[in-house]
């Protein structure tokens, strides 16, 4: 018999971050996001996360604005994963990882984007969101406990990403007129 193993998320519940996350992916992997975007912030552990620690950790995030900016990459057995960093004022506060302690391996909170085998690709990628950078602001967020394998982790449904989220950043000036079509001929 295995143990599940639990963990704690943040989720991402902003229109304008999840549609522009979605673009980011559907990019990469040639589908939509499965899910909304989240980065984990606690676990993995092999006890249920209480309700009353995640009410804490919520509240200790309450009135934060999470960044979301800053796009990296790491390779790992022939493997890459991309993807655009996440703070907040609070985070490293509420921020528990076993399998990764801070002292080891840094505080380095992201939303991944993109997970594959095709480094070059990444590389490429990687160097047109650094000189056309995405830079986001999310208040609308939530604090939910993740278990690998439970049914429709979180459905799209209950947030709509904005579709329109590049062209929205494009007319206000926040990314260059040319982003969408530099990224798909970057990534391509």
């Amino acid at each position: 018999m295995s143990i599940q193993r639990h963990f704690v998320f943040v989720v991402f519940n902003d229109p304008t971050v999840v549609g522009v996350l979605d673009f980011l992916h559907s990019t990469m992997m040639h589908t939509r996001l499965p899910s909304k975007p989240h980065i984990t912030i606690q676990g993995p552990f092999d006890e249920k996360v209480g309700a009353d620690r995640i009410h804490k950790i919520s509240e200790a995030l309450s009135g934060d604005s999470f960044f979301i900016g800053n796009c990296g990459y790491f390779e790992s057995n022939g493997r890459c994963s991309l993807f655009l960093r996440a703070a907040s004022e609070n985070l490293e506060r509420v921020w528990v990882k076993p399998d990764f302690p801070k002292e080891k391996f840094g505080f380095n909170p992201h939303i991944t984007f993109y997970e594959g085998g095709d480094v070059e690709r990444v590389k490429r990628a990687h160097k047109f969101l650094s000189k056309n950078r995405v830079e986001l602001m999310c208040s609308q967020f939530e604090v939910v406990q993740y278990v690998p394998r439970q049914m429709d982790m979180f459905p799209n449904e209950g947030v709509a990403g904005d579709t329109h989220a590049i062209s929205r950043l494009i007319a206000q000036g926040r990314i260059a007129p040319t982003f969408r079509t530099g990224f798909l001929s970057a990534t391509s």
